[in-house]
């Protein structure tokens, strides 16, 4: 993993390098997802996806997958192994 050291400044911003901006595909405007516990944090870029790109690719969808995937598109794969063991 690699480890990239970045200032917080007055507000508590912190700019993104260069290199990461164009790895993850991040314009003005794109989302990140901080996940903090205790001393950690983990900084994901936010993808979108269009639900008519990926409907009924695993099926009829039951109403909590539904739900599941509105709050968090990220952890769909884990919802789907742990129902279909793959």
């Amino acid at each position: 993993m690699q480890r990239i050291r970045v200032k917080v400044r007055k507000k508590g911003q912190i700019t993104l390098p260069q290199q990461l901006r164009n790895r993850w595909g991040l314009d003005e405007g794109s989302e990140i997802v901080i996940a903090a516990e205790d001393n950690q944090a983990i900084i994901r870029p936010i993808r979108r996806t269009k639900v008519r790109d990926a409907a009924g690719a695993l099926g009829q969808a039951d109403s909590d997958e539904i739900e599941f995937a509105i709050i968090d598109p990220e952890l769909i794969f884990q919802h789907y192994s742990k129902r279909y063991g793959k």
